[in-house]
């Protein structure tokens, strides 16, 4: 049984790159709107994160990194890109145990 790939970049590994630049992308917009909502800064967001003042907000800043990978994962089984899909669902099972570790 031979693997079918439709794209050279329709690889487990990439899959991974991609599902951790999505977990990334998710942080960044959850800090984004944090500050907005806060009237702060991103700096002052990761701050406070990193040193635990705004420990009640770590499970959500996971549980919004997850949900990005979740909405990749969904895009990229729609275009049929298998390999692709089963790198982003590593990285969600990975992130599960982490948030709820925070949580």
């Amino acid at each position: 049984m031979s693997r079918i790939s439709k794209h050279k970049f329709d690889t487990v590994p990439f899959g991974i790159a991609v599902g951790i630049l999505g977990a990334a992308l998710g942080f960044i917009l959850f800090g984004l709107v944090f500050t907005f909502g806060t009237s702060t800064n991103l700096a002052t967001f990761f701050h406070d994160l990193l040193y635990g003042i705004t420990a009640m907000y770590q499970d959500k800043v996971v549980t919004i990194s997850i949900l990005g990978d979740v909405a990749l994962f969904y895009w990229f089984i729609k275009k049929e890109w298998y390999q692709m899909s089963r790198g982003i669902l590593y990285v969600v099972i990975c992130s599960v145990p982490v948030a709820l570790y925070f949580y």
